[in-house]
């Protein structure tokens, strides 16, 4: 990521922030109209899950400038959900809802180079999420 890109996520980032649970409650409305089956993995009351968004969006966003920080924390992010149920084709659902929920939140402030940033940081994410769900496959138990 460009410090650039880095930036502009840290300026968004403070706005999602300040009414974290309202930003979270949208992403999750998002979430569950484009993927409904996804509804299965939460418990039914999302209040603590959606403090949890916000708490991993924003550890997620500034350890991007730590590389060993940023990889553990997403490598064991993604062993967890692989185990509540979250698969590969998921991410991209994640991604739309985040998107939706930003647009939601921001409004003309969700420009395209904040679009473009966001999604580059949600890539990284979902890449090294995806390496920590592969090693929870092969995990002997």
């Amino acid at each position: 990521m460009t410090p650039e890109q880095l930036a502009v996520i840290e300026s968004t980032l403070e706005a999602v922030v300040e009414d974290g649970d309202a930003f979270a409650a949208r992403f999750y409305g998002h979430l569950f109209e484009l993927a409904p089956e996804t509804r299965e993995l939460f418990p039914s009351d999302l209040a603590e899950q959606r403090a949890k968004l916000v708490d991993e969006l924003v550890f997620l966003a500034r350890a991007a400038t730590d590389l060993s920080a940023f990889t553990t924390r997403a490598q064991e992010l993604g062993a967890r959900h692989h185990h509540y149920g979250v698969r590969p084709h998921h991410y991209a659902r994640f991604e739309e809802a985040l998107h939706a929920a930003m647009v939601d939140t921001l409004g003309s402030r969700y420009t395209d180079e904040a679009r473009r940033a966001w999604g580059t940081l949600h890539r990284l994410v979902s890449e090294t999420m995806l390496e920590g769900a592969a090693g929870e496959l092969f995990t002997p138990r």
